[in-house]
């Protein structure tokens, strides 16, 4: 997985940009930040500043935008069948 890094001697750790998350407020009040967790109840974030801010979640409130710069490749690994990570892995040893 991208971010995991290598071990010695392997390829350099890849820096992955953090998953932001902006939550619009019922106010109209925007709060942006890193997105510490979300689930079905809260959404947890930590603001350019490092304050860690959480909004209980229920009914659509407050409104939730997620940017993960990694979404269509996690998208993908949905699609991906066994034999087409074998596929894969078999050319790349070709590579050498």
């Amino acid at each position: 997985m991208p971010g995991s890094g290598g071990g010695r001697g392997g390829p350099p750790p890849v820096t992955v940009p953090p998953v932001m998350v902006t939550v619009t407020l019922p106010s109209g009040e925007k709060v942006e930040g890193k997105l510490d967790r979300l689930d079905d109840f809260t959404v947890s974030l930590v603001t350019a500043d490092g304050t860690h801010r959480s909004f209980r979640a229920s009914a659509g409130a407050p409104q939730v935008e997620i940017r993960d710069p990694l979404e269509a490749h996690r998208n993908l690994l949905r699609v991906y069948s066994d034999s087409d990570i074998h596929n894969v892995t078999a050319f790349l040893v070709t590579l050498k």
